[in-house]
């Protein structure tokens, strides 16, 4: 069956994000056919492409801006404000992340956009929402963790939170923002009306706190997650455990205790009344955990403990590292990455959005954007400016566009 450009083939982005959260959601609606234009504010666009530097490139502004095409202009003069807002009112989604009120110093409010545009999607992502006691203070990833009580859940009991090395708040923020954006527009083609979304990084991460929050009250307050290390407050044995040659992760289901007995030789523990029910074994999980790793120790590699788990389909997995992970089967064999080629980099491997439609493509269309690179060709195509316009808007610093490193 062949594939079409995309699921959202035809919808046209503007994307007026910083950093991470909104950028995360409009790559991803890039791949997926979405034509995305990254409105960046003059005169050094989104300050993610001041970090991690490498070969003249910013690595974090390349992985979460791939697909999109950028303009930038200098929105706090009345008439670069006046050229964003006609961009976005000719588009059909407008995103962005910018703390509560920044946009609206430059008029580009969804009343006015609405007004403008009644089709038009607006989706917001801030720490706090738009709205409540918290609506107007900063936040980051590792804010919106602290707030939403993830932090407090990630490490080890005896020493200080851990800080995840992937910008999880970020991340789910944006992908949430995505799911938002897709079901209203399918509303849109329903009405015939957009609307407006308000997307909380501590509300989206504080949802995964249900089952955290259940026990709290139910138990009347007697059980209050904390961080558990390498171990999962609900099964045991389950978690990360070590091996001659490196880590392993491990779940053994509540009816497979007796078969894992059996793999590792000590039938006698499934009657054990140390053991033999998952409270007992919860219990006891230090001599659970010393049982799992004495088992792996006796193994010269990883390898053969693995494979007799995964033949009695116990849940078992190598800890990868990265670049292991990007190698694997599990993501390699599936044709997750694509090339892209970057100026002074090369050619670099990237991972295309994690979403595979029967007859609809998932593709990067183009490396992450120059500051302002498009500014001739999204002004042509959506307001009419001539390439002379164009250049006489970036003269008066109205428009930016980083120059190419060969004529600077």
């Amino acid at each position: 069956m062949g594939q079409d450009d995309g699921i959202l083939s035809g919808i046209r982005v503007v994307e007026m994000g910083q950093y991470l959260a909104a950028p995360s959601a409009a790559k991803t609606i890039a791949a997926l056919g979405a034509d995305v234009i990254k409105l960046e504010m003059a005169p050094r666009g989104d300050l993610n492409r001041l970090y991690t530097l490498m070969k003249g490139q910013s690595v974090t502004h390349m992985v979460n801006n791939h697909g999109k095409r950028s303009i930038c202009i200098d929105v706090k003069r009345p008439q670069g404000a006046a050229i964003a807002l006609d961009v976005i009112s000719r588009c059909d989604v407008f995103i962005e992340n910018f703390s509560p009120g920044v946009l609206a110093k430059y008029g580009l409010t969804w009343e006015t956009l609405h007004a403008r545009n009644p089709r038009l999607i607006m989706c917001s992502i801030s720490g706090f929402g738009q709205d409540g006691v918290n609506a107007q203070k900063p936040a980051n990833d590792i804010i919106a963790l602290a707030m939403a009580g993830t932090l407090h859940l990630i490490g080890y009991p005896d020493r200080p939170p851990a800080i995840p090395a992937v910008n999880i708040a970020d991340m789910t923020s944006g992908t949430h923002a995505l799911a938002a954006i897709c079901g209203a527009l399918f509303r849109r083609e329903r009405t015939g009306r957009g609307q407006y979304i308000d997307i909380s990084m501590v509300q989206c991460m504080a949802s995964w706190n249900d089952g955290g929050s259940l026990f709290h009250q139910i138990s009347g307050g007697k059980m209050n997650p904390s961080r558990m290390g390498s171990d999962f407050p609900t099964v045991s044995p389950m978690g990360i455990f070590k091996a001659r040659d490196g880590y392993v992760a491990i779940t053994v289901l509540i009816d497979q205790w007796e078969l894992f007995t059996q793999i590792i030789g000590r039938p006698e523990l499934a009657t054990d009344p140390r053991f033999d029910t998952l409270p007992h074994r919860l219990e006891n999980r230090p001599e659970v955990n010393r049982i799992v790793e004495a088992w792996l120790d006796s193994f010269a590699s990883r390898d053969e403990p693995l494979a007799m788990l995964e033949a009695n389909h116990i849940l078992s997995a190598p800890v990868y590292d990265v670049p292991q992970a990007m190698n694997s089967d599990a993501v390699r064999g599936r044709g997750a990455l694509q090339t892209l080629t970057y100026p002074n980099v090369g050619a670099v491997e990237v991972t295309r959005p994690p979403l595979r439609f029967s007859e609809s493509k998932t593709e990067i269309p183009r490396p992450a954007p120059k500051l302002g690179e498009h500014n001739v060709e999204v002004l042509g195509e959506l307001l009419g400016y001539s390439q002379s316009r164009v250049a006489a808007l970036i003269e008066e610093g109205l428009l930016v566009q980083e120059k190419d490193p060969q004529q600077a």
